[in-house]
């Protein structure tokens, strides 16, 4: 072992903290006359920090390494690095250091680039200390500098509406922090604990209280991971936010509010390795019945991101809500491994993979609807087509990213979704035939998202293109690295999907206490080639270009939704309409009646004071 090695195993928190503050204080000190620099030392701290997270593998592999700090914060304060979050920690410095190569193209405001690249940092930074966290008040402190750090990103270009979507984002971000700090509160009274550690035996013996902190939980972390019925931030806000930030936001930073659910439900509602031999029906019963809640709001949030998306026109906002349907794959997945138990292996990796995959072609689809509109200023897809012929290679990439979206076998989505859908088979043959549905609305929204990308796709590269873009000679090389990288990732898993399964997340698998005879049959060595799975995405794409046939002759994607159904004024409105109202309602109930009580008693006391000062002969 070496010194450097050495350095990284006693110290790799404080030097990604140590090194970030200082590449924060270090970007506005770098004039306009500097951009080259503060560029490259951005890129360069992502670099060196995800080199130095992916060097500490091979002890990763043999147990969790943690890092203590006794003395922060009086409690102390404690960071670990296992096989879990080493993935989501590579994975985050990829898609930053991809995101900002992408960047230098799409932020061109030179007087906010200096505030833009700061925040970038921020955010960068406190994603790695989310997600290393080992207990859950480092947990938090780290989700809420993610939280305003990402605020200001998306509130780059200011305007109005801009800043009226970050008003629902920061609300929104608040509101879900709130939850999640008052799940810790209770969970810490009722436990003694802050930890990421399984609690099932403490919790058999609770009442109602366990599902209130459960409940707590996944509220907080599902505002952040777009989840309905808190999706609505999210078309609202990546409308306005810079396309780099979209793509780190779709990308990484929902992927953190689902491994917040993922490891409340996993591991801190789960039972322990040494009860896991030994542990019968009653150590799981709060496991399984908070699976089951999971599955469902999973299952909603795949449905509801689908159907709006089909009726969305503008890109972004069309992609935004397939943000929140990909999402519900992954938090169908966290139920099934939550329900389940010990035999949910198959919910807890197909939904780590495809974390990894929709981040990956979700932040290329972003980047390419970012190249067509800084070419075109133009986000209607109606009112594109034929964008093939003058950016061939922006085309290519969105084909990729669409067959990667789609689960078309070849390419990476294919992979976890296949893994996802034993998974929910799983759900009913080990579980309640009730998830046969499931089973069968999963396949109806794979065949609603091929539907969806067959319109996406169709209406910006192919048919006529208009004749005002028609002599269009875009330049974008910077942006066309970003989006090569992020194609060959999604094409590379796609074709050796195994690897991923079987370096990765399998050794991730089996830290947990999931049954090592379940893993090795389903998960080990799994044949991602059989027939079975193939016929079943040519039938989910027949299905799909069904649905798109019929969507356009009878003119389906142009309809609109009842105002009524609209979730921010059903959730949004109202909570915000109230912490308005109800401070003047207490000004004006009481706050007026205790100031005249106040004046009232005063006149009495002076005219005792007074009288008692006459009487005396004062």
């Amino acid at each position: 072992m070496n010194f450097l090695e050495v350095v990284i195993l006693l110290w790799l928190p404080i030097l990604v903290l140590f090194f970030g503050l200082l590449e924060a204080l270090v970007i506005p000190l770098l004039g306009d006359n500097h951009r080259f620099i503060r560029r490259l030392s951005v890129n360069g701290f992502i670099l060196f920090t995800t080199i130095l997270i992916m060097m500490t593998f091979k002890q990763v592999k043999e147990a969790p390494i943690v890092y203590e700090f006794g003395k922060i914060f009086g409690m102390g304060i404690f960071f670990k690095i296992d096989l879990l979050n080493y993935i989501l920690m590579v994975f985050a410095g990829i898609i930053f250091m991809v995101a900002s190569i992408y960047s230098l193209e799409d932020i061109k405001q030179k007087d906010r680039e200096r505030t833009f690249y700061f925040f970038f940092i921020i955010s960068f930074v406190a994603t790695i200390g989310t997600l290393m966290a080992g207990d859950l008040l480092s947990f938090f402190l780290f989700f809420e500098i993610m939280t305003f750090g990402t605020y200001a990103l998306m509130v780059h270009y200011r305007g109005d509406k801009v800043l009226e979507a970050g008003n629902v984002y920061i609300y929104m971000g608040i509101i879900g922090g709130l939850c999640i700090l008052s799940g810790i509160i209770l969970l810490s009274a009722y436990t003694q604990s802050y930890e990421w550690t399984n609690l099932a035996v403490k919790f058999s013996s609770m009442g109602v209280i366990k599902y209130i902190i459960g409940g707590l939980f996944i509220v907080g972390f599902g505002i952040k991971a777009g989840m309905v019925p808190f999706h609505f931030w999210m078309p609202k806000m990546y409308r306005e936010a810079p396309f780099s930030v979209n793509a780190i936001s779709s990308g990484i930073l929902t992927k953190v509010g689902a491994y917040g659910i993922l490891r409340v439900a996993t591991i801190i509602f789960s039972v322990g390795t040494a009860e896991a031999s030994t542990s019968g029906k009653i150590l799981w019963q709060t496991s399984q019945q908070i699976g089951v809640v999971i599955i469902w709001l999973g299952i909603i949030t795949m449905v509801v991101g689908v159907f709006l998306a089909l009726l969305e026109g503008n890109m972004k906002r069309m992609l935004a809500y397939h943000s929140v349907s990909q999402m519900g794959y992954i938090i169908m997945g966290i139920g099934v491994a939550a329900y389940l138990g010990y035999k949910g292996a198959t919910g807890f990796s197909g939904s780590i993979y495809h974390m990894i995959n929709h981040g990956f072609f979700k932040a290329l689809l972003f980047m390419v609807a970012g190249v067509v509109y800084l070419n075109t200023k133009e986000t209607d897809m109606y009112k594109l087509g034929g964008m093939w012929k003058v950016m061939p290679f922006t085309a290519i990439v969105a084909l990729i990213a669409v067959l990667g979206i789609t689960g078309m076998p070849g390419f990476n989505g294919f992979a976890s979704k296949s893994i996802l859908h034993h998974a929910i088979i799983e759900a009913y043959k080990y579980g309640h035939p009730s998830f046969k549905y499931a089973e069968l609305i999963f396949k109806l929204v794979s065949a609603g998202t091929v539907c969806s990308f067959l319109k996406f796709f169709g209406f910006i590269f192919m048919g006529k293109c208009p004749e005002q873009y028609a002599k269009l000679k875009p330049k974008y090389s910077r942006m066309a690295v970003a989006m090569g990288i992020l194609a060959t990732f999604v094409v590379v898993i796609g074709i050796k999907p195994d690897f991923v399964l079987n370096t990765f997340i399998v050794p991730a698998v089996l830290s947990f206490t999931y049954d090592a005879v379940f893993v090795s049959e389903h998960l080990v060595g799994l044949n991602f080639w059989n027939m079975k799975d193939i016929m079943g995405m040519v039938y989910v794409y027949g299905l799909g270009v069904i649905i798109f046939i019929v969507g356009i002759k009878f003119h389906l994607f142009h309809k609109h939704l009842p105002k009524w159904l609209n979730a921010e004024r059903l959730i949004y409105t109202p909570v915000t309409q109230f912490c308005e109202d109800f401070p003047n309602l207490c000004v004006q109930r009481y706050e007026k009646r205790m100031i005249l009580g106040d004046v009232f008693i005063y006149v009495t006391l002076l005219t005792i004071i007074l009288g008692l000062l006459i009487v005396s002969g004062f």
